[in-house]
């Protein structure tokens, strides 16, 4: 036996890292990790934030299980997709220019008979929706049966005015309470309604880099937001979800590109079994005309949901900027 090989046998090994100190030291690696960096080109970046997730990724497989990451991890990459998406180049349009929108929807909710059970195999019709905004938010347009109609649009709000979403802050506590502000009045300031409405203005929206920045910095601060690196979008391609549970029955995703982090569509997915009733929890009252008297309706189930059931889909099909309402990018 040699020197060494008496050391090992008469040395005791020390005992592995306690529980603790293995959580500080992750922890610790992934504070590191969502440090801001020198801003470098979009390309160079976007590529350096993908091989980061690919750790964070491996950290959910070892330690967690999980496809989605938990809370924590989730913070840290939308604060990379923020850093990440804030270094696009963009160039703001004219007042008097006109952003076109091109999505692939699909939503239920109308049509649904009374009773009807809505599983997976219940037809879910996709239309498409070409429509133009001026930057300003005075004009809209929109096609019927194939002829450009414009009109003026009445009330806007930044979900669909690019106009109206530039005067926001990019702070994104003063972002999240400009949204709180908006819709408390209709009695949707809560926190599921304000994620929908981060994910709508994803959406419809031509977004500058820096509001693009807040928004995901803003969602970063809801809770209850995971994110999915695995996921699968609309069209069946790879992509990185970010999502909340909404109404404890479906869960709202924002699907981007897992690379660029470019916005693609949004999904509501029903993730239990659900049923509508009335009456409704808030207690609001209806009525219906019977024999040419007001009557009350009686207590039934209005329509119910399969787990599994896709809700609705806004898949965005094109974007871009043009100097005429008609015109496509």
């Amino acid at each position: 036996m040699n020197d060494l090989e008496t050391l090992r046998e008469d040395w005791p090994r020390p005992a592995p890292p306690a529980p603790d100190a293995q959580a500080a030291a992750r922890a610790a690696l992934l504070a590191r990790a969502g440090r801001p960096r020198p801003r470098r080109r979009w390309v160079t970046r976007a590529l350096a934030v993908a091989a980061a997730g690919v750790i964070i990724t491996t950290g959910v497989s070892v330690f967690q299980g999980e496809r989605t990451l938990p809370a924590a991890n989730a913070q840290v990459m939308l604060a990379r997709i923020a850093a990440a998406v804030q270094e696009k180049e963009f160039t703001p349009p004219r007042d008097d220019q006109w952003i076109y929108t091109e999505n692939r929807g699909a939503a239920r909710g109308k049509g649904i008979g009374q009773g009807e059970r809505i599983t997976p195999r219940t037809p879910l019709p996709e239309t498409v929706e070409p429509f133009w905004t001026r930057a300003d938010g005075k004009r809209v347009g929109y096609l019927v049966s194939g002829e450009l109609r414009t009109s003026d649009p009445g009330e806007r709000t930044p979900e669909n005015t690019y106009a109206l979403l530039a005067a926001l802050p990019t702070d994104p506590d003063a972002l999240l309470a400009k949204y709180r502000e908006l819709y408390q009045d209709a009695g949707h300031g809560d926190d599921e309604w304000i994620f929908l409405r981060l994910a709508v203005t994803l959406s419809q929206n031509l977004v500058a880099p820096e509001h693009e920045a807040a928004i995901f910095q803003a969602i970063a601060k809801l809770p209850g937001v995971t994110v999915d690196e695995r996921a699968i979008d609309t069209e069946g391609r790879p992509a990185l979800s970010v999502s909340q549970v909404a109404e404890g029955w479906r869960r709202v995703e924002i699907l981007l590109d897992p690379v660029t982090y470019a916005y693609r569509a949004r999904r509501e997915t029903a993730i239990t079994d659900h049923e509508e009733r009335y009456p409704k929890p808030d207690g609001a009252q209806m009525s219906t005309m019977k024999d040419g008297k007001q009557v009350p309706v009686p207590p039934h189930l209005e329509w119910s949901i399969e787990k599994g059931t896709i809700w609705s889909t806004s898949t965005r099909v094109a974007i871009g900027v043009v100097d005429q309402a008609g015109e496509r990018p």
